[in-house]
């Protein structure tokens, strides 16, 4: 019984489990970009973004009367009688609008079910051609980090990204920490103004080439493999600084005019070292580590000053959930502390790989950039999808240029369930800035119950869907994040019977067409020159809706 303890004790947890094995040295390794070639600093930019949720409350609406339908002195008539209908108050009109539609004050701010009710009765009489919300728009809060605009599609608010201007104008993820349990950190210019003092619990000084057990230096020395560790490992040659790049993707800073933004930018990031050389660490090591973040005692390691709000585990190991690393997730979740992990990347179901199989995580696959199920990700028994991405485009995030030592920090590209756990990660601390008291089980229901269904399609099963940071922060906040505006609204109105409730926010690409947004019974798609129609299944690549009919 003693030597069964001991073996499962030492297997070894393979951080790299959670990465992807590409077809070539350099894809394997990830494109890497020298902070000196990046693009230079760009000028801040801020566009006008639609309100909703919370923000989509306002005291005005817009009437267009269809041609000779009826007098303007009647206009009263069918504004009264709209107000009988809707159980609101009178409607007066002030300005028209360059098109001739009327712009009318409802006497107090209205939102949600209300708004709707008097849009809808308004539409009723049949000489309306349309009415709608007269909208306050907000600022989207966009960095000025060169890359964002360029290259992090992962952020960007389209149907395969995670909204996150939107969402940044409701929380940044200050005051948060999340630990990010894995090789360790490095030095670089976007994360050390948020980086606090971690901890390494490597145990041995082969595996963890620092010449020492645990300590208080969590820096990554490199887990590029070893002859005599691992002699026939499938890893490339190169050290993949895996710690750094998802310690990016949670909370990379931003509006430095440097490189990238990570989806939280003011949290603070908790590097904690549990995989070494051949990136592998001992389930035992890990386990403390998950402890020591979360502001347990661990014996034998100095006490944690700053206890995360949140914990990353970008890592795997095939079969059940070790108890130990159970019991640690167990400690940490009863301190109120969620544990984000990646859901694998051997493309089987999520149950069959720990810590994804773990009670009581949120377990994340990866989608890529069509929004679909990433090929590699597990699947099924998971609690929802984030970006992931795949070989043709990846998830740019922090890194280090050293082969197998360490060098200049850099950045770099990568693709795996690894690069999806951090960003749920941050999007965990975002609604935690925004309400602190919000538990582990209210954190998750924010997030699974504003999902939205992969774009792409997830036939497989990705838990609840594709994480909405914005419209998680809308829930919590108590509005309603799934409101209806502009052509889709007015068409949900009209066959609200057929549609069903709505299932997510609108969603565009970035040129503003084409446009969706889900439904119980399907979906209702938008295109400029097009307006909005009734569809029930989503092509696989959403940009081809501009070519549906």
């Amino acid at each position: 019984m003693t030597t069964t303890r001991s073996t499962t004790a030492s297997l070894a947890l393979a951080a790299a489990l959670a990465l992807v094995p590409l077809g070539s040295a350099a894809a394997a390794t990830g494109a890497v970009l020298p902070a000196a070639q990046l693009p230079q600093p760009a000028a801040e930019a801020a566009g006008a973004g639609p309100a909703d949720g919370a923000a989509g409350a306002t005291d005005r609406v817009v009437v267009k009367f269809r041609d000779g339908a009826v007098p303007e002195d009647s206009h009263d008539v069918v504004y009264a009688q709209a107000a009988d209908r809707s159980g609101g108050a009178g409607l007066e009109e002030t300005t028209a609008t360059a098109d001739g539609a009327q712009v009318l004050r409802t006497g107090g701010m209205l939102a949600g079910a209300e708004l709707e009710a008097l849009t809808t009765a308004l539409e009723q009489d049949p000489a309306v051609e349309y009415a709608e919300p007269d909208l306050l728009a907000t600022t989207a809060a966009v960095p000025n980090d060169p890359s964002y605009a360029t290259l992090q599609w992962s952020l960007w608010d389209d149907p395969a990204g995670l909204g996150m201007p939107l969402a940044w104008d409701r929380a940044t993820g200050a005051g948060q920490t999340i630990a990010v349990v894995d090789t360790g950190i490095t030095s670089h210019p976007d994360l050390d103004a948020n980086v606090l003092p971690g901890y390494d619990f490597v145990s041995t000084a082969q595996n963890g080439r620092d010449g020492d057990g645990w300590d208080a230096d969590p820096t990554d020395m490199g887990d590029h493999p070893d002859a005599v560790l691992c002699p026939s490992s499938p890893m490339l040659p190169d050290a993949t600084w895996h710690g750094t790049h998802t310690a990016g993707v949670a909370a990379a800073d931003a509006n430095n005019g440097v490189g990238i933004s990570g989806v939280a930018p003011d949290a603070k990031i908790l590097p904690v070292r549990a995989v070494g050389a051949c990136s592998q660490g001992y389930i035992t090591d890990v386990a403390a580590g998950v402890r020591w973040a979360s502001g347990a005692p661990v014996a034998g390691a100095a006490a944690n000053p700053n206890p995360a709000t949140v914990i990353n585990l970008s890592l795997g190991v095939p079969g059940e959930c070790p108890a130990v690393l159970q019991s640690a997730i167990s400690e940490a979740v009863n301190r109120g502390i969620p544990v984000v992990v990646a859901a694998g990347n051997q493309g089987v179901d999520a149950a069959q790989s720990a810590p994804a199989n773990c009670a009581g995580v949120i377990s994340v696959a990866a989608t890529d950039v069509a929004g679909a199920l990433a090929p590699y990700s597990n699947f099924g028994s998971v609690t929802l999808a984030a970006p992931g991405g795949d070989p043709y485009a990846q998830i740019l995030s922090t890194g280090n240029a050293g082969a197998q030592g360490l060098g200049a920090p850099t950045y770099t590209e990568r693709n795996g369930t690894s690069m999806a756990a951090p960003a749920v990660s941050g999007a965990v601390a975002l609604l935690r800035e925004l309400s602190p008291g919000l538990g582990v089980a209210g954190v998750r229901e924010a997030l699974t119950s504003t999902a939205r269904q992969a774009p792409g399609g997830c036939a497989p099963g990705c838990g609840a869907g594709v994480v909405d940071p914005v419209s998680a922060l809308v829930a919590v906040q108590g509005g309603e994040p799934f409101t209806t505006r502009g052509g889709i609204g007015a068409l949900h109105r009209k066959i609200s019977a057929t549609t069903g409730e709505a299932r997510s926010r609108e969603l565009c690409a970035l040129g503003g067409t084409p446009c969706f947004q889900e439904f119980r019974n399907g979906w209702i798609i938008w295109n400029d020159g097009l307006g909005a129609r009734w569809q029930q299944i989503l092509p696989a690549q959403w940009w081809e809706i501009s070519t549906v009919g």
